[in-house]
């Protein structure tokens, strides 16, 4: 099959999405390279959408090689790391742009809450042996948050013995 012959105005888009593509493919970020290809991020996210001269795929090949400089880097951290450095900075570049690799699945469900509330009243019960009752129905009046924040205060205060 053929390809069309680009107009001048595509030719010059094309040219541009080269650029970005070159920039951001490199680790710039989005704005940055949008910058430097003399186009504002709205423009990129309207090549994405529409795959504006077929934008979509290149966009999607760059952002997939910059995930893999970031786990490059990692790799190379780790091999070269001294005690004093900090992977704070790789690690959050990590979670954020590969987050199905390597952000830790903390989403607490909510019979995990429920389960996590039911065994601090059961701690509370025991923890308030002189009034049970009067503790009991005073802790079941609070909403959850304001139990545990209760459990917390009274045991930094030593109360909680």
């Amino acid at each position: 099959m053929v390809k069309p012959r680009l107009t001048p105005s595509e030719m010059d888009t094309k040219r541009k999405q080269e650029v970005f593509i070159a920039i951001f493919s490199n680790g710039a970020s989005l704005r940055r390279a949008a910058k430097e290809a003399h186009i504002n991020r709205a423009t990129v996210y309207r090549w994405i959408e529409n795959d504006y001269l077929g934008f979509r795929d290149q966009y999607d090949a760059a952002h997939a090689d910059f995930k893999d400089s970031l786990i490059e880097m990692a790799l190379h951290r780790v091999n070269e790391q001294k005690s004093s450095d900090s992977p704070l900075l790789l690690i959050t570049l990590l979670n954020a742009y590969i987050p199905e690799k390597f952000r830790p699945n903390t989403i607490a469900t909510e019979e995990v809450a429920k389960d996590t509330i039911k065994e601090l009243r059961e701690l509370s019960k025991r923890a308030f042996k002189a009034n049970p009752a009067e503790k009991e129905e005073q802790m079941t009046s609070k909403s959850p948050l304001q139990q545990v924040e209760d459990i917390i205060l009274e045991k930094k205060a030593g109360n909680g013995d």
